[in-house]
């Protein structure tokens, strides 16, 4: 049986179709655009997540047991000016595979949400049984699908994720961009951005969780957070930072860098049902990343 993987050629689902064929799964990844590098064992198709006729065609010949649907827009700050395309990729595309799940009769379904559907929270630790709130179109389309998700009838959860960053992230992203700086302009001065406060996840620690929840026996909860397990604030990341560049100047004002002010997302849920909990620390990934980065960015 396989894993169709909608949204299968993005930062998380490169990775995530790379660890599923290492690990001996049949994989299909359904994308609007193709990949930068094919792998092994997968079977890739082009088209608009909206598109239920090539769902259906995917389905049709492929023996599919699972759907992990990865596809959306992917960060909160992308078409501010235009939500209508934020709702129709979104909701639509999950809407669609959704209905192409139960008319399939597919045995898991999961949807990959994201802390933005707690919008921001003065709290220092955020479980799954917090209030959804959005704070913009990004978070409000995350808010509707996981009701859709938890309301179609399938064995489905959501995974409400954190921050992902690493190796591949090329859109904004409070580490890439503090990293960017340091490579190229040799300085970084910025008005605003030390007081935001976020739950990063490192990519590989992600896509391990997806995984590990994806093939579970049987889902306990309809939600999980998948994230970091801790709240880091971007001064932590400024001072390994600058452990890394002791000699190049960084000077960041007060405030935030636009994003929800997230507390620490609970991982407990994930670590009791799956035996899952992230593995890579900030630092950590910090140095990962910025490996990566130095060769992308050259």
């Amino acid at each position: 049986m396989a894993t169709l993987l909608i949204g299968g050629n993005g930062l998380v689902g490169t990775r995530l179709v790379k660890y599923l064929c290492d690990s001996g799964e049949e994989v299909i990844s359904f994308s609007s655009h193709s990949p930068a590098e094919e792998i092994k064992g997968c079977t890739y198709v082009e088209g608009d997540v909206t598109e239920y006729g090539t769902l259906n065609m995917i389905l049709k010949n492929h023996r599919v047991s699972r759907i992990l649907h990865n596809a959306a827009v992917s960060h909160p700050k992308l078409f501010r000016d235009n939500p209508y395309k934020i709702y129709r990729t979104n909701v639509s595309g999950t809407m669609t595979s959704l209905e192409a799940a139960r008319n399939y009769g597919i045995e898991r379904y999961l949807y990959m949400s994201s802390g933005a559907v707690y919008g921001n929270v003065s709290m220092d630790v955020v479980t799954e049984d917090v209030p959804m709130h959005s704070e913009n179109p990004y978070g409000a389309t995350k808010v509707a699908c996981e009701e859709l998700v938890r309301n179609y009838g399938l064995d489905a959860a959501s995974l409400r994720i954190g921050f992902v960053y690493g190796p591949g992230r090329k859109y904004e992203c409070p580490i890439n961009m503090i990293l960017s700086d340091c490579i190229r302009k040799k300085e970084v001065k910025w008005d605003r951005g030390m007081d935001q406060k976020l739950d990063y996840i490192y990519l590989d620690d992600c896509v391990k969780a997806i995984a590990v929840i994806a093939m579970a026996e049987k889902l306990p909860h309809t939600e999980y957070n998948v994230g970091g397990g801790e709240i880091v604030p971007y001064s932590r990341i400024v001072n390994k930072v600058k452990l890394m560049y002791p000699d190049i100047p960084i000077e960041i004002g007060d405030g935030d860098l636009g994003y929800d002010n997230l507390g620490a997302l609970s991982v407990e849920r994930a670590q009791k049902d799956f035996g899952w909990k992230p593995e890579v620390s900030v630092e950590e990934g910090i140095e990962r990343y910025h490996h990566w980065l130095k060769r992308y960015l050259n």
